[in-house]
């Protein structure tokens, strides 16, 4: 928050300072109706720039800071803006990007899997209830396993750990420094992790939906693979 109040302030004097030095007379003295075309035509198009800037520049650095994800939240439309706000990041930004990418890849492979099962089995017959359960579980699943890995990233500070990284030049003591990167390995992993088994349970989603297009496969035994894996998404909520 101070950090967004001293942008601002510099912003404003920026312009302020800008706008004092073109349009004072013993200044440039710059103004519309000056005789001289270029000094008028200079003069409005500084105006519209600092008028511009002030608009934006307060905008941007007011709406610069990152949402924040929590407990409770089911809106997918603010995990995408959450995780689409740290994927910037030069050392983690790669996984939250990896977290998006799935939840979009995710999206598309139930469709395309649910139009598979619908036009294999008669909707409302045991088949395809029973198919149906199954991918929605593991739809659930990987849903709260994502929401639970945004949870992780959310942990992630760009500028903190570029600051850990070179803490032999700081006067806080080294063990406690190295204690703290530690911590960012360990959720770095965790997400890891929850990203490895995510991928590997949208692969026999599509894989089921490649089988099922085919007339003498049923998918059965995929489909018990795919019971599995649901649990171990589970595990690593």
């Amino acid at each position: 928050m101070k950090k967004r109040i001293v942008k601002i302030i510099i912003l404003n004097l920026i312009i302020i300072v800008s706008a004092v030095v073109t349009y004072s007379p013993g200044l440039l003295g710059w103004y519309p109706n000056d005789p001289s075309i270029f000094k008028a035509g200079m003069s409005i198009l500084i105006a519209l720039f600092l008028g511009a800037l002030f608009l934006y520049g307060n905008s941007r650095i007011l709406s610069d800071e990152k949402p924040v994800l929590t407990d409770d939240v089911r809106d997918l439309t603010q995990v995408k803006k959450i995780l689409a706000a740290y994927r910037g990041g030069d050392r983690f930004g790669s996984m939250a990007q990896t977290v998006l990418d799935q939840l979009d890849r995710l999206d598309r492979s139930m469709t395309r899997l649910q139009g598979e099962i619908d036009r294999k089995f008669d909707k409302n017959t045991l088949s395809n209830d029973k198919y149906s359960a199954v991918i929605n579980e593991a739809n659930l699943s990987l849903v709260d396993n994502l929401i639970s890995a945004t949870h992780k990233i959310q942990f992630f500070d760009e500028g903190e750990y570029k600051r850990l990284q070179s803490h032999q030049n700081d006067n806080i003591p080294d063990e406690i420094q190295l204690k703290q990167l530690e911590l960012y390995k360990q959720n770095e992993d965790a997400i890891q992790n929850v990203i490895n088994t995510n991928e590997k349970l949208i692969l026999q989603l599509d894989t089921l939906a490649v089988e099922l297009d085919s007339p003498e496969n049923g998918g059965e035994d995929l489909l018990e693979e795919i019971k599995k894996l649901t649990q171990e998404v589970k595990y690593y909520k």
